[in-house]
């Protein structure tokens, strides 16, 4: 069995543990939106957390699974998306400061 494969199951594992995880925040949530019975507000709090990054980080898990079995170029392309995703994400400061350089440098005017 190659490397890829091996990693390429545990992957998989987790994939479908954060899946159920994910489903079962959201359910909980619907749930308590019409019976509350959750009165506790870090729980609340934690269950906003998991629907908010949950999906992003099933998308990063797939996206590794994908690539762990494909060649060094199509690895460096999906790893660098994902960098991507994650800066805009967690630093969006960033994403304006690009935009407002790439805005900066298309300004002209019409005559």
């Amino acid at each position: 069995m190659a490397l890829g494969e091996g990693l390429s199951k545990i992957f998989d594992i987790l994939n479908k543990v954060l899946a159920f995880v994910v489903l079962l925040a959201y359910a909980l949530f619907a749930i308590n939106a019409n019976w509350t019975f959750i009165n506790n507000e870090t729980i609340m709090t934690i269950l906003e957390y998991i629907m908010y990054y949950g999906p992003l980080l099933i998308c990063g898990l797939v996206m590794v699974e994908f690539a762990i079995k494909r060649n060094l170029i199509i690895q460096i392309v999906v790893y660098a998306i994902i960098a991507v995703v994650v800066i805009f994400q967690f630093f969006p400061d960033t994403f304006n400061s690009i935009a407002d350089t790439i805005n900066g440098l298309t300004k002209f005017t019409w005559i």
